[in-house]
């Protein structure tokens, strides 16, 4: 098969290309395609050509998936010089929401599990600031003379014990989230390859 088209074709640089040089041609082209550059009635293609150059360059930009794609490209170009039939938009157009939705969910496992330290942290000061204050109004009948601060402390006191409890459940379940995001960075990049064949015939 011949040379076909490229991401780096589509940026305007070479395949050997740096980092710089990828950002520098995104910018330039994204003064073309960016929705705040078009008018109302080209605000739908706008969008569509903005999600597909930040998928073009987020693949450069990542060393395993520029690889991965730098493989595919030369495994095509390996290929007989053969008419190869181009996938129905709507199967496409299926398969990049597919491997939206599949980031989505990997970013908010990943948060999720990253953060739950931090609640159970952040929940016990609270909690027990909170707490404290509640006690020590108690026992010094601050309550007689300032009613509200025994709403507050104690609606602080559970603030605190629920944030707690949300992060313990999130540090306890972790490696359900592990198996989670390793099932899931399976499926996108099997997704990312699909999406890889439809770019390079």
């Amino acid at each position: 098969m011949p040379r076909i088209k490229t991401f780096y074709d589509e940026l305007g640089v070479d395949r050997t290309a740096t980092d710089a040089e990828i950002k520098h041609a995104f910018k330039e082209i994204a003064k073309i395609y960016h929705p705040d550059k078009n008018p109302p009635d080209k605000q739908a293609w706008a969008h569509e050509q903005m999600s597909r150059l930040n998928f073009v360059v987020e693949t450069l930009l990542d060393n395993a998936t520029r690889k991965e794609y730098d493989d595919l490209v030369k495994k095509y170009e390996e290929l007989p010089a053969i008419e190869v039939p181009r996938r129905p938009p709507r199967e496409q157009n299926a398969i990049e929401r597919e491997y939206a939705q599949v980031s989505v969910e990997i970013m908010n496992l990943t948060g999720k599990y990253a953060n739950c330290r931090l609640k159970i942290v952040l929940g016990a000061a609270v909690a027990g600031t909170a707490s404290s204050l509640h006690l020590l109004a108690y026992y010094s009948e601050i309550f007689d003379e300032l009613p509200l601060f025994f709403a507050f402390t104690y609606f602080f006191s559970l603030i605190g014990a629920v944030m707690t409890v949300i992060g313990a459940s999130d540090y306890f379940g972790r490696n359900q989230y592990r198996r989670r995001i390793a099932e899931l960075e399976e499926r996108r990049a099997f997704l990312r390859r699909r999406m890889f064949e439809a770019y390079v015939y």
